[in-house]
């Protein structure tokens, strides 16, 4: 995605009111354009970071993988998550094409997330930085790779899989980069994704995941919530 933000990269407004990018380069959105955050948080909070809580009562601490760091939409939305469970998350993501501060500027304005969004895209990279938060710690680490190349946490708890679609982006979506995250899973961990194709599901499935197929966001039949059991 190495584009001249200035010429290729749209900000769009989407069904729910929030943001999303477009792409025309690639004919490609960041988001769902019925709903950028609805989206986001019905794929990975409410069937991620949720779910594990359910499966972890009294869990004091997650560790999150992110594959696409992009708007930060999904980590803002698990400081939200943190903020309302008071469950420490240490969230570490990987983006190979950081989008601007300038663009986040625009992008998230004058929301109730433009001063966290300023934190995350203005912190620095390969260490870990701490967000300040009312109830709970957060921190990120943001790792600057091509996700085939990126060095995974030796343990991570909640898989955020947000890369474009299997037709747009080749390379991502299977056994190979699928392993690896199995791996660096404990018992019980949980990887999320919006994409509920048959080819995903079935690399999934191929590295030792237990997959379920569930309903999806609006406008979306289904996503895939895998498990390490």
């Amino acid at each position: 995605m190495t584009h001249d933000e200035t010429v290729e990269v749209r900000v769009v407004e989407t069904e729910d009111g929030s943001r999303t990018l477009y792409l025309p380069g690639m004919d490609e959105t960041y988001h769902s354009t019925h709903g950028a955050m609805t989206e986001s948080s019905h794929v990975y909070i409410q069937n991620g970071l949720d779910f594990w809580l359910g499966e972890n009562p009294g869990a004091k601490s997650v560790r999150v993988f992110e594959m696409g760091l992009g708007t930060g939409t999904n980590a803002l939305l698990a400081m939200d998550w943190c903020e309302r469970t008071g469950c420490a998350v240490k969230f570490y993501t990987v983006e190979k094409f950081p989008l601007s501060e300038t663009l986040m500027r625009e992008y998230w304005g004058d929301t109730v997330y433009a001063e966290r969004s300023e934190a995350l895209h203005a912190s620095a990279w390969e260490q870990w930085v701490d967000i300040p938060l009312s109830s709970a710690p957060f921190s990120v680490f943001k790792h600057k790779r091509d996700i085939q190349e990126a060095q995974v946490p030796d343990t991570v708890d909640v898989v955020f899989w947000d890369a474009f679609g299997p037709n747009k982006q080749e390379g991502v979506w299977g056994v190979e980069l699928f392993q690896p995250m199995y791996d660096a899973m404990l018992e019980g961990g949980v990887f999320v994704t919006y994409s509920a194709a048959g080819d995903v599901k079935r690399a999934l499935q191929q590295v030792g995941f237990g997959v379920k197929k569930l309903d999806g966001p609006p406008y979306k039949r289904h996503m895939l919530l895998a498990q390490k059991v």
